[in-house]
């Protein structure tokens, strides 16, 4: 059986430097980070994409009609 671990750690000069030390008996070790969000990225991003795109020609019933029959829905 395995185990996880939170080790604190903070990044220094663009390196991770643990604030503690890691256990004798680490198998591995897995880092995971988190990205601040861009202003030009993300959902906004998205919507402008979605705006960009031209207007379908098929109704919202009829779309709704072929999503059920992919599902075998009646």
């Amino acid at each position: 059986m395995t185990e996880t671990l939170t080790i604190p750690a903070h990044i220094e000069n663009g390196s991770i430097r643990l604030d503690a030390p890691l256990p004798g008996d680490v198998e591995r070790v897995e880092v995971r980070v988190t990205v601040r969000s861009r202003r030009q990225g993300g959902i906004s991003s998205l919507v402008r994409y979605l705006e960009s795109l031209r207007p379908g020609t098929r109704s919202r019933a009829e779309i709704d009609e072929e999503i059920r029959d992919g599902r075998g829905d009646a």
